[in-house]
Formats: structure tokens, sequence, C-alpha cells
């Protein structure tokens, strides 16, 4: 039984809530509490899976609940939601809550977004790295980009376009850009997955609010794991991204799945991020039994975690409610055999991608591209990446 845990001082809302999602009794075993101090008695009696509250709350704030269940129960999957319009309150939350939704929500939407957590929980089966990756609520950047956004964002010249291109060529800025300009809040009627255009669309005004009021942002500190590159990695994700994109085109993909690719491409590895940070050394324990044994990433990965980065990422980019697509490309970038599509999509245009910047044919699967009729475009992707290199 799937047990969710709903928090809000207004009487009606609770009971509104109680007969919108009535029909879902069966499913789901619900509890309604009026306060902050009593969720977190209610936390500290029975396991929930998922905490829907408010933020504006006499007593104990949403926000001031959210930090309590971060540290005391990180596993559960925090969700918002609030009727505040207050863009300070939703920028707090964006660094506690993994996602944002607005009063009135129907019962459509609430239960799909409970439904999504759901289902991204078997993702990770290791309790420990689910509680980390969980209590996650940014992930660092190269220094020389962190220092050169915090510089520009101090500019009073600077353009909403320029603080876009120093975002997109980082991996960590552009995933909390992305969950923040996706969130409900800011009542976006269409996905967005191009970071440089989600800064235009939030504006300079609450990206430096991200920046230096919430500190959202941070620097990579090469000291916690000196044999790991962040610039190597960065370098690595912009060319699989940039060659995602013509690879993508070449298979017929429409406007929006190729920009998925970009994305994808760009966000790939983002899960060795999440694991280099949090673990080093058995991080670079992995790495080196890689190295040493010439065996993929992923599969010396799973030896010490029980787990791969792509699977530790898409886990991360589905707690922070990024489309769908693209965390879809994190997670099976490797193994187009869990596709169910009968046409090719962003994932394989990112393996394809993913293969070709690492100069070895070996990481293809070429039987999934043989069974799917695309192995003769093979010499064309070749041509692109050919391409991509004498541009540089």
């Amino acid at each position: 039984m799937k047990r969710i845990l709903f928090v809000d001082d207004e009487p009606r809302v609770l009971d509104g809530l109680k007969r919108m999602l009535y029909p879902l009794r069966a499913e789901w075993q619900m509890a309604f509490v009026s306060s902050g101090h009593e969720a977190l008695r209610s936390l500290s009696e029975a396991e929930y899976d998922v905490l829907v509250t408010d933020v504006r709350m006499p007593g104990m704030s949403g926000i001031e609940l959210l930090s309590e269940v971060v540290k005391r129960y990180p596993q559960v999957v925090r969700l918002v939601l609030s009727g505040t319009a207050d863009q300070e309150l939703t920028l707090r939350s964006v660094t506690l809550a993994h996602q944002y939704l607005v009063k009135p929500c129907d019962a459509a939407k609430l239960r799909a977004t409970v439904e999504r957590a759901f289902g991204l929980r078997v993702m990770l089966e290791d309790r420990a790295l689910k509680q980390l990756v969980s209590r996650i609520h940014s992930l660092p950047s190269i220094p020389a980009t962190y220092l050169n956004l915090m510089e520009a964002l101090q500019s009073p010249e600077v353009s909403p376009k320029d603080i876009g291109r120093i975002v997109s060529q980082d991996i960590g800025m552009t995933a909390k850009i992305l969950q923040l300009v996706n969130s409900a809040f800011f009542g976006v009627c269409r996905r967005i997955t191009n970071p440089a255009e989600a800064v235009v669309y939030l504006g300079i005004d609450t990206v430096r609010a991200l920046a230096l009021t919430v500190s959202v942002f941070s620097q990579f500190d090469t000291r916690r794991a000196p044999g790991f590159s962040i610039e190597t990695l960065r370098d690595h994700s912009l060319a699989v991204a940039a060659l995602a994109k013509p690879v993508a085109r070449s298979l017929g993909l429409p406007p929006a799945a190729v920009d998925d690719a970009f994305v994808g491409g760009l966000l790939h590895d983002l899960g060795k991020l999440v694991l280099v940070c949090n673990y080093p050394e058995q991080y670079e324990t992995a790495t080196q039994e890689a190295r040493q044994e010439q065996i993929p990433d992923r599969d010396a990965e799973s030896r010490i975690f029980g787990t791969s980065h792509a699977e530790v990422g898409a886990y991360l980019l589905w707690l922070w409610g990024l489309p769908d697509p693209v965390t879809e490309v994190v997670a099976n970038h490797h193994r187009l055999d869990r596709q169910q599509a009968q046409t090719p999509g962003p994932v394989v245009a990112v393996h394809i991608a993913d293969a070709l910047i690492r100069g070895s044919e070996r990481h293809l699967d070429v039987d999934y591209l043989t069974r799917m009729g695309l192995a003769a475009g093979l010499p064309r992707w070749k041509e692109l990446h050919e391409e991509m290199l004498a541009e540089k």
C-alpha cells in the first residue's frame, strides 16, 4: 500500500483533498494533518512514501517542515502544493522540495505526480543511495563557470542570453534551471528543455535570486576527488549533446525530440557527478577497475554501488520533475534493449553520439540498430562526427 501524508493548515483544503482523493482509498493509504509539528509526529510513527505540504503555514512553515524532513527522512518524496504567489518562498522551496504544484490542483494532476514518484522508486534498490539522491538539491559546477556566472549576475548590463550561454555550459546549472522552469509555479504552458531558453523565460532577477539569495549553485571541490576532472566530464557531455542533435535530425525526429536529444546528451552522465561528489573514494575505485579490466564504467559502478550512473542520474532528474523524454535518455542511453518504442527517439540519438564521441564502436548496440533497420546510418553518423571535429 502506498502511503501519502498531506499537510495544510486550512481545514477546508484538507476536506477538499479528502473528498477529491476518496476514490483512491483502495490504492493509497492517506493521512491528513494540519501542522508541521503533527506531520513530523506522523512521520516518526509510521513510514510514508510521499509528503505533500503547503508552504505558508503558522507555527512551523512548510519550508521549516521540509528542512526537517530532509534531515530526518530523506527517502520521502517531497511535494509542495501551495497557492502562494511569493516568489522568494517558492525559490526557497526549490532547494527542499522535489516538485511544486499550484492550488487548485485537480485529482488527475495530483495523482499523476504522486504515481510518477512511486514509479521511479524501483529504479534504485539501495536504500542508502535513495536517501542520498533524495537529499540532493543542487549539483556543483566547474569553478571557472561558477565564478563567471557570479560575476555576470552582478553586472547591470548582462542580458538573459548572456546568462543562458553560461548556464548551457554546465551540467549542474542546466539541471537546476530546467527543474525550476518546468515547475507549475511559473505556469509554463509547454515544457522547456533548452537551458538558454529557460533563463530567458525566468529572467535575470530569478536566476540572480537562485544564485545569490538561495545559493542553489556551488563550486565543485576538487580536493574531495583529486582524480576526477569535472572539466573532462563537461567537455564530453557538451560534445555528446552537440553530436546528438544532428544525429537526431538524421533519424527524422521532430524538433521537440531533437531538443530532448541535445539536453539528454548534456545531462546523460549527470549521475557520475552525483556519485563522485558523495562517494569519491568508492567512485575512484570503480574507475580504476574499469580502466584495469577494460570494462565499461557502468559495469564497475554496478559492482561498487549496486547500480550505475545512468540510474542515479535519471532518479534525481525524475525527482526534480524534468520532462520524461530527457530522463529516459539519462536512464537508458547505455541500454537500448529497454526501448519499447517502434520508432527511434532521443535515447537512440544520444546512444549513438556517446559511442562515437568515445571513439569506440564497441559501445554501440549494433543488435538493436540492426533490428530497427538503422545500422546502415553508421557511415553518415561518422561523417557528422568528423564534420563536428573539423569545425573546432
